[in-house]
């Protein structure tokens, strides 16, 4: 069957009698047998589906392996030692808003272990089933050290604290330093990348391309809503298989971060700079000026940057290099810096008037400012004995 054909059918909320798998089946027991699922039965709570897959330790997702336990310090803003058990979260729900209604109907959690890479899903069966799930969850987050996600700091810790909330049940990750990987991606990828989805950033720097199978996020909530209607377990796989590849490029993209910031040579100009950026505001200055100076050689706003940091430093003389260099291709701001530092520092007027009227012919239009400090310097000169000729 076409895939776009099967697709149009589980928005619907059906699927065609020629796909593979079973017919529905009444109860909990069979509805979980179905999606792969053990059922874990809770007393006082209600009922959950629990799925597992654990990935073996030299797994790679696209070019880049999973990683390891220990989460890189610099990451969390050296808030925490190397964290020993990361736990990385991704929700799938029943809307995109987040708001109260919304239901976390499948909490995915990754951890590193001893066999590699496990991740748990668990899956609500219906909404009078909440409590159980949530337990579930706050069991696997126990004396977790750090939680990862991707875009989680927006959506999906504020939508699982108001669900622990709506509850009556404490939020297990009260307190635990969160990661979220989308506002580093946007450091490092805005405007090379055409955006920065992590369908986007997996495809272009882990190397990875997710199969048809894997459903977007916008079809979720109807599958989800179709399934409960149905219990025709085809309408989930596909979600299922999303949540893994969402948690497996979390733990992946982590292990492409650090191995960025373990080795200052490594990668693209875009990468450098915005580590650069980055590192300058952890005020860990050393580092992001290395950072910056390597990617100065192929984007000018790096060696503007690294300018501004080296003249912050007090390392005038480097910095003047930079705003010469600069300045020969045309930025107006690395012809003025040097007429500043001409001027004020070294009190050489001739050499700030020859910067100020590079500046001016760089410039290309009228400018009060310019105008203003090229008249000064040439009072400046004329009163010293020295002619603008």
């Amino acid at each position: 069957m076409n895939p776009l054909l099967k697709r149009l059918q589980a928005l619907r909320g059906n699927v065609a009698p020629t796909d593979p798998g079973p017919a529905p089946q009444s109860g909990l027991h069979d509805a979980a047998g179905q999606l792969g699922a053990q059922l874990r039965q809770h007393p006082e709570h209600g009922t959950h589906f629990e799925l597992r897959e654990t990935m073996p330790p030299e797994t790679t997702y696209g070019t880049v392996p999973l990683g390891r336990p220990h989460l890189h310090p610099l990451l969390l803003d050296e808030r925490t030692a190397p964290a020993p058990k990361v736990l990385y979260v991704d929700t799938e729900t029943t809307g995109l808003s987040g708001g109260t209604g919304t239901l976390a109907f499948l909490i995915g959690a990754g951890l590193h272990g001893p066999d590699g890479f496990e991740v748990r899903q668990l899956f609500l069966p219906g909404p009078e089933h909440e409590a159980a799930q949530l337990q579930a969850f706050a069991a696997l987050a126990r004396d977790a050290s750090a939680v990862v996600t991707y875009n989680g700091g927006s959506f999906d810790l504020p939508l699982l604290r108001n669900r622990f909330a709506l509850q009556g049940l404490d939020d297990p990750l009260y307190g635990v330093p969160h990661l979220d990987l989308l506002p580093l991606a946007r450091r490092l990828w805005r405007g090379t990348l055409p955006d920065c989805s992590l369908a986007t950033v997996e495809r272009f720097v882990l190397g990875k391309r997710r199969a048809g199978t894997d459903v977007p996020g916008r079809e979720v909530p109807a599958r989800y809503a179709g399934w409960l209607r149905s219990r025709e377990s085809a309408l989930l796989m596909g979600v299922l298989e999303h949540n893994v590849n969402d948690i497996a490029a979390m733990s992946a993209l982590r292990h492409y971060l650090e191995e960025l910031l373990e080795d200052p040579a490594r990668g693209r100009p875009a990468e450098q700079h915005g580590l650069g950026l980055w590192l300058e505001r952890l005020g860990r200055t050393g580092e992001a000026l290395e950072r910056l100076l390597h990617a100065a050689r192929a984007r000018p706003e790096a060696a503007w940057q690294a300018s501004l940091l080296l003249k912050r430093s007090g390392r005038l003389g480097e910095a003047a290099e930079l705003w010469r260099s600069l300045g020969r291709q045309g930025m107006v701001a690395a012809w003025v810096e040097l007429a500043k530092l001409h001027e004020h520092r070294e009190r050489d007027y001739a050499a700030a008037l020859e910067a100020a009227e590079a500046a001016v012919q760089a410039n290309g239009r009228p400018d009060a400012e310019l105008n203003r400090r090229r008249e000064r310097l040439l009072r400046r000169l004329a009163q010293a004995g020295y002619s603008a000729e």
